[in-house]
């Protein structure tokens, strides 16, 4: 008997040719592994400074491995260790994880309700430009002090 269920193919081509652009025109991202998890590692994202402790952080987004398939981006992994109002941030708050001799600890910064990640309208870059307000004061003011 023959099959006639379609396959499709799991791949990231899409997220490793955006990863490459940005990185051709200056944006500091490259792509890294741990296992089989692809990320996008974004170095010197700024930030002020108070509240946080240091002028740029970099960041670790994961990409899903059906990201070419629409699975939407979300959230990010911050470096460790870090300082938020002399303290933590509590949307710093996730699993930790090791890549590269450094551990990255998920945040919680999520789209707002009606504005999720949509492939073909969002991207890498826009992510990207997503987790930054993190860092500003639409974050500081999401966090409880």
């Amino acid at each position: 008997m023959v099959s006639t269920v379609q396959r499709f193919s799991v791949d990231i081509a899409t997220a490793k040719s955006e990863i490459e652009r940005l990185s051709a025109s200056s944006v500091a991202v490259a792509l890294v592994t741990e296992g089989s998890q692809p990320y996008a590692l974004v170095r010197r994202v700024e930030a002020p400074s108070p509240p946080w402790d240091r002028t740029a952080y970099d960041i670790l987004i994961a990409i899903p491995i059906a990201f070419d398939l629409g699975t939407p981006l979300d959230g990010f992994y911050l470096g460790l260790p870090y300082t938020f109002q002399e303290g933590e941030h509590n949307r710093v708050n996730g699993q930790v994880v090791k890549l590269a001799n450094s551990e990255w600890k998920a945040v919680s910064w999520h789209y707002p309700d009606g504005k999720q990640f949509r492939l073909g309208v969002d991207n890498i870059e826009s992510h990207i430009v997503h987790c930054r307000g993190f860092f500003l004061e639409r974050g500081a003011v999401n966090a409880r002090i």
